[in-house]
């Protein structure tokens, strides 16, 4: 038995797998509730599926790239709880389980995107057939020509929440977008943890910190 965390995003979500199949799954999409749901998610997925915390064979959590706070508290609870029940911690890419969501599309790429901000986005490319990564994720910031070479020789479906923003400068006729606003899920994220726990991938316990990807600005009020 698998837990999922993912709070990288708006909200959080948290997911209970026997091997990669979904058994239990609960989310909260209200601006900023991870800080106060995620242990009530994580308690209510177990409650609901009748399994105990000991009984778990692996803590697993969305590393990012997304919200900076997010992030830092689902890491943060996975820890723990990977810590007091010593159990393993796995980790996936929240683009990694976003395009987990897509099916049946004819477009060659795949670019998962999350909003970072002004026209910045965190964004990575995937093959469709395989959603294996082609590109390393990046922080990007959206301009008209900013994808003109990968559109020149490939068909490409932009999706997510960054997507929505950069509809009406990216106007390739190579470039499409899903009109469904998808958000990352930790129940998307079975096979993906399912896999790293079969081939022993666990993270440092100690060491391991989400990937921010960029420094977290700050905000200072004015004098």
């Amino acid at each position: 038995m698998i837990i999922s965390i993912d709070a990288s995003t708006t909200g959080c979500s948290v997911a209970l797998f026997d091997g990669p199949e979904l058994i239990s799954a609960a989310e909260s999409r209200i601006e900023r509730s991870s800080a106060e749901m995620l242990t009530s998610l994580v308690d209510h997925v177990l409650f609901t599926a009748k399994v105990r915390k000991n009984n778990l064979d692996a803590i697993a959590v969305a590393k990012g790239p997304g919200s900076y706070t997010g992030l830092r508290i689902a890491v943060s609870t996975a820890k723990g709880l990977a810590f007091a029940l010593d159990k393993p911690l796995l980790s996936y890419g929240t683009l990694d389980v976003l395009v987990q969501q897509v099916y049946g599309i004819s477009q060659q790429l795949i670019c998962p995107m999350i909003d970072a901000r002004r026209m910045e986005v965190y964004a990575a490319f995937y093959d469709s057939s395989t959603k294996k990564k082609v590109s390393e994720v990046e922080a990007i910031i959206v301009d008209n020509q900013r994808f003109a070479e990968i559109l020149e020789t490939n068909t490409v479906l932009f999706i997510g929440e960054g997507s929505a923003k950069c509809k009406g400068v990216i106007e390739h006729t190579n470039a499409k977008f899903l009109e469904e606003v998808l958000l990352p899920s930790a129940k998307y994220s079975g096979r993906m943890c399912f896999e790293k726990y079969s081939n022993g991938d666990f993270e440092n316990l100690i060491l391991f910190e989400p990937n921010y990807l960029k420094e977290y600005m700050f905000k200072t009020k004015k004098p």
